[in-house]
């Protein structure tokens, strides 16, 4: 077997992160719908401030999960033959 190349990339590590995050974002809004339910049931305050809270968590998620469109491109390491100034 031929040794990899250093500058190949991350592998896989953006395409499972991506994987990871959105199952958080799934997990807040199951939490939120769950919350919302409990809120339903009970009608307590509590229950509201947690669900506007998971509310809250799943937009931040979201907007992290969609500032991550380029992670594998921003990863791999450009060549030395490129021309024009790395990027950070």
């Amino acid at each position: 077997m031929a040794p990899q190349d250093p500058r190949r990339g991350p592998g896989p590590v953006a395409p499972v992160h991506r994987i990871f995050i959105a199952s958080a974002l799934a997990c807040a809004l199951a939490y939120a719908a769950w919350g919302l339910r409990q809120y339903a049931r009970s009608g307590a305050g509590l229950d509201l401030a947690l669900v506007v809270l998971a509310v809250v968590a799943a937009a931040g998620i979201a907007v992290y999960l969609w500032s991550l469109r380029g992670l594998a491109a921003r990863l791999t390491p450009r060549s030395r033959d490129d021309a024009g100034p790395r990027r950070p």
